[in-house]
């Protein structure tokens, strides 16, 4: 018998005018005629901008056209199963549907990638339900073309047993210090996150800043294996960049000592020429690089971190772009220990829901 399979929103391209999360629910989509928001008449599901599949080429007074341009939906499952249904509505989307869709499935466990549905067309304002032959599978992406509005997507099938192993997140334990701003929130908070509420919330920090820390004390010695930053709901203001390193405190060593070795953040400018402040936002808010002699422009610099002491404070996430609103899974660790302690780093500021570090405790 086929059940539905409940799903969460790793990602997705664009959904400009609405709260895509909707779109994965059992729910109905809910009848919003003669409600509005500051984006105009409210939807329920997903939305996307327009002129995907159209852009301008403005030198030569015409338009490009991309017959394969697409927005996409990524949708994690919550367990593994075997789909055997798929049902895609655009009620609601009268005449602003997505026109065509193309679903793949993907089981993590075994890599498994099968399309099975290849540009369906879809009505507006309908139910649509496509029959598939039992495939295995743990996520589903969503080609969308070119644009438009979904109100609900859902998958129905049976739960396997052979699960994706089961992760404890090492955070929840760990005592927390070294945090550089909790203006809207905490890092526990984020320790925390579980996507339970449909506005933002989790760790925040004030604009002023530049680049935020926290240190995570772990209950005990743990091997790293992935690193999750969930910057849900945080759609406009999400940092720009995680970076994870891990301590391995030895007797005879403190915290504060090994801070003072902790990466840090500094300028480089052209020629190479490199200054790393002791105190970055300070730095930055007081436009100090303004004052800097012997420079041919002073205004315009890259930042990158710096490593005192790359053995003391050793690269697990050394770089890592975040997105906004999305589940990030960083799996490619560079060093995963055992550590003691982690530093995590985010550039400039912003705001993340969730917070998870998954490893092996080391005893």
């Amino acid at each position: 018998m086929n059940s539905y399979i409940p799903a969460f929103l790793i990602g997705y391209s664009d959904s400009s005018f609405t709260n895509p999360h909707e779109t994965v629910l059992p729910d109905e989509p809910a009848d919003c005629r003669g409600m509005f928001t500051h984006m105009g008449v409210k939807y329920w599901g997903f939305e996307t901008d327009r002129h995907r599949s159209t852009t301008t080429d403005a030198t030569q007074r015409r338009f490009l056209f991309d017959h394969d341009a697409h927005h996409w939906i990524h949708i994690g499952f919550q367990e593994r199963a075997v789909v055997n249904q798929i049902s895609i509505s655009t009620k609601w989307f009268t005449g602003n549907q997505v026109r065509e869709v193309s679903v793949t499935l993907i089981d993590e466990l075994n890599g498994n990638e099968i399309e099975v549905l290849t540009r369906q067309p879809l009505n507006p304002d309908s139910e649509h339900v496509f029959d598939v032959s039992g495939i295995m599978a743990s996520e589903a992406l969503i080609h969308c073309y070119y644009e438009g509005g979904i109100s609900r997507i859902n998958f129905f099938g049976m739960a396997t047993e052979e699960q994706m192993p089961e992760h404890q997140n090492m955070l929840v334990n760990a005592a927390i210090s070294n945090i550089s701003n909790s203006h809207y929130g905490s890092p526990a908070m984020a320790v925390n996150g579980q996507r339970k509420e449909t506005h933002m919330v989790g760790w925040e920090s004030a604009r002023t800043g530049f680049g935020e820390q926290a240190v995570f004390h772990l209950a005990e010695p743990v091997r790293v294996e992935e690193i999750v930053v969930d910057t849900y709901m945080h759609r406009l203001n999400p940092p720009l960049s995680s970076h994870v390193f891990g301590l391995d405190l030895q007797p005879g060593t403190t915290l504060d000592q090994a801070m003072k070795k902790a990466p840090r953040w500094k300028l480089v400018f052209d020629g190479d020429f490199e200054v790393i402040p002791e105190n970055f936002q300070s730095y930055m808010l007081g436009q100090e690089y303004l004052r800097e002699k012997g420079i041919r422009d002073c205004r315009k610099f890259a930042i990158e971190l710096h490593q005192p002491d790359p053995e003391l404070w050793r690269a697990v996430l050394p770089f890592a772009p975040l997105a906004a609103d999305t589940f990030h899974r960083f799996r490619d660790i560079i060093d995963g220990g055992p550590f003691t302690h982690i530093l995590y780093m985010h550039y400039p500021n912003g705001g993340i829901h969730g917070l998870k570090l998954y490893g092996e405790v080391i005893l």
